[in-house]
């Protein structure tokens, strides 16, 4: 991850910039145009584990998807979730050109070398900001699940632990599900 302009970015330049090389992607941070490289193995299968048992335990409830794009405020900001869980009312919203301000109610991140602590403080509350119920941090180095809510302490679930799932009621992920097949 390394910034690319010395110079704050509106949302209105952000837009106008051209595509980055080499499977890299802009995000904007605060107005600061951000190049995030691309993912690693080991990412790309936690996310994918993670995808499928989200999408199979909300039972038609809504979906998640991953690298999901969110710009939770009007300017300065636009993100992108390794993973997002949307319930199917929300995904109707989606049925736009407009870039609309929204957050997702679930985002999850996957620990990697760009997703630095600072990193990760700041898109949490970018999108606690924007109406975002939950944030989850997975670790792959430590197997453990970190999950936030607004306006409480942050809880780390073990391997041997199931973490629940806020915005499906009733729906618990067991973590070690994450990490192994």
């Amino acid at each position: 991850m390394s910034t690319l302009t010395t110079a704050l970015t509106t949302w209105e330049e952000f837009v106008e910039l051209p595509d980055p090389e080499d499977g890299y992607r802009y995000e904007l941070h605060d107005g600061e145009v951000i190049s995030i490289a691309p993912s690693k193995p080991i990412h790309v299968l936690i996310r994918h584990r993670l995808t499928k048992s989200l999408n199979i335990q909300a039972q038609g409830r809504g979906d998640a998807d991953t690298k999901f794009p969110y710009r939770p405020a009007r300017n300065m900001q636009y993100w992108q979730a390794d993973i997002a869980y949307l319930p199917k009312e929300d995904w109707r919203a989606m049925d736009t050109d407009d870039y609309i301000i929204y957050a997702p109610p679930l985002v999850i991140e996957v620990l990697s070398p760009s997703n630095r602590p600072e990193k990760i403080r700041r898109q949490r509350l970018a999108a606690f900001s924007g109406g975002t119920r939950e944030f989850w941090v997975v670790d792959p180095d430590a197997r453990t699940i970190e999950v936030s809510v607004p306006g409480a302490t942050s809880r780390v679930y073990r391997e041997q632990e199931t973490v629940p799932v806020n915005v499906l009621p009733g729906i618990m992920l067991p973590v070690r599900a994450v990490f192994e097949d």
